[in-house]
């Protein structure tokens, strides 16, 4: 579902990884914030740092549809499974229309 498109070590010495994707998501409606039953998502790209003193990993995952995705189950999902490696929505404050920050 992603492809990765470049690798390196920004500024800080974290491993910056950039992906690039065009696929949809259907949301299953369990967001807390929003009605999202049904919401097809079209996810576009994302891009991982992962800290590596501390290890930490933040993602940051594009897409065409407002914040309120945010606690969607099958969006957390399916970003997982594109990604290789499990995912969580980070807090309600780090949201943004067509952006979802995760961990």
């Amino acid at each position: 579902m992603f492809t990765s498109v470049n690798t390196r070590t920004n500024e800080q010495g974290d491993t910056e990884t950039r992906y690039e994707g065009d696929f949809t998501v259907t949301c299953n409606g369990t967001s807390l914030w929003g009605h999202t039953a049904g919401r097809v998502v079209r996810v576009t790209g994302a891009t991982v740092i992962k800290d590596n003193d501390i290890g930490f990993t933040h993602v940051s995952v594009e897409h065409d549809s407002a914040w309120d995705i945010y606690t969607d189950t099958a969006f957390e999902t399916a970003m997982s499974n594109a990604l290789g490696f499990t995912v969580h929505f980070t807090e309600q404050g780090m949201q943004d229309n067509y952006c979802a920050s995760m961990e």
